[in-house]
């Protein structure tokens, strides 16, 4: 019998916190069946050796060797057998019921993808999505005055996806490097094809803020990521004044320079323009983004 979830959580050198991440998962209450799929991306430090064997043998670990987050998300979809997709960092702590509750706001909502409240171990913070600011970075937003809202981000820390919906958008970025951008690209890119993006307030997720990566990320992979998601949904004006934006930072010349010899990422941009319902002017708009 198929699950009706499927739980993906990306997974890097994460020896002191993927165990108490799949054990919170693994014996959170629910009624939906789900199964869980967890990347191991070029780990050195054996933190998922454990997987597949004695109280974790349901647990199917993928061995990749660094192809970073867009990647191994996307490749946990493909052995992912669920009708919705929820992906997870490795190092979150999840309530009882949560998939029944989510699953059943979008359902209510006719929405398509859903983050809960993401909660700071250790803090009282909590962030309900994200929106951008002027300079188009990424803003959690404050409590919404509705439990279930439309808002611009969730972050990947724990969002869920229907299937149907990010098969249709053709999930993450395959061209996308290590980090960055990834979640705010595939929401974006669910609005302008015509879905819906949301949040229910009244679930809560607990997710340990890091300082510092497990692994190496540069300026480099994140302004490549950038430049590779305004190229691929902006319009000329936005764009030149998005790219603008980066000009400055180091980086910044091998970014551009590799996403412009990039042929298929300019296949990507014809058919983004081509399928999509909505303009980022409609987006931008939307949400009172100030771009």
């Amino acid at each position: 019998m198929l699950p009706d979830v499927s739980i993906i959580i990306p997974c890097k050198n994460e020896i002191d916190n993927i165990k108490w991440t799949l054990d919170s998962i693994l014996n959170s209450k629910n009624k939906l069946s789900f199964e869980v799929i967890v990347i191991d991306d070029g780990s050195t430090d054996g933190c998922c050796d454990f997987i597949g064997k004695n109280d974790y043998k349901d647990v199917k670990v993928i061995r990749t060797e660094g192809v970073g987050m867009s990647i191994g998300r996307n490749l946990g979809v493909k052995e992912a057998k669920g009708e919705y997709l929820f992906f997870c960092d490795a190092h979150v702590l999840v309530p009882d019921y949560w998939l029944d509750e989510l699953v059943k706001t979008l359902e209510e909502n006719d929405a398509h993808a859903i983050t809960p409240t993401i909660k700071i171990i250790g803090t009282e913070a909590r962030g309900y999505g994200g929106t951008w600011n002027e300079k188009l970075e990424f803003t959690w937003l404050v409590k919404p005055e509705k439990e279930v809202t439309e808002i611009p981000f969730i972050a990947s820390c724990a969002m869920g996806v229907k299937k149907d919906a990010f098969d249709a958008v053709k999930g993450f970025r395959n061209h996308f490097k290590v980090y960055g951008m990834e979640d705010q690209e595939i929401c974006l890119k669910l609005w302008l094809y015509g879905y819906k993006v949301i949040i229910d307030s009244s679930v809560e997720v607990q997710h340990l803020y890091k300082l510092k990566h497990n692994y190496e990320i540069t300026n480099f992979n994140i302004i490549h990521n950038f430049i590779y998601m305004v190229h691929s949904h902006f319009n000329r004006d936005n764009l030149s004044k998005a790219i603008g934006l980066y000009k400055h930072y180091s980086g910044f010349p091998e970014a551009l320079a590799e996403v412009m010899l990039n042929e298929a990422m300019m296949e990507e941009r014809k058919e983004n323009l081509n399928k999509r319902v909505y303009d980022e002017n409609y987006f931008l708009e939307k949400f009172n983004i100030k771009f």
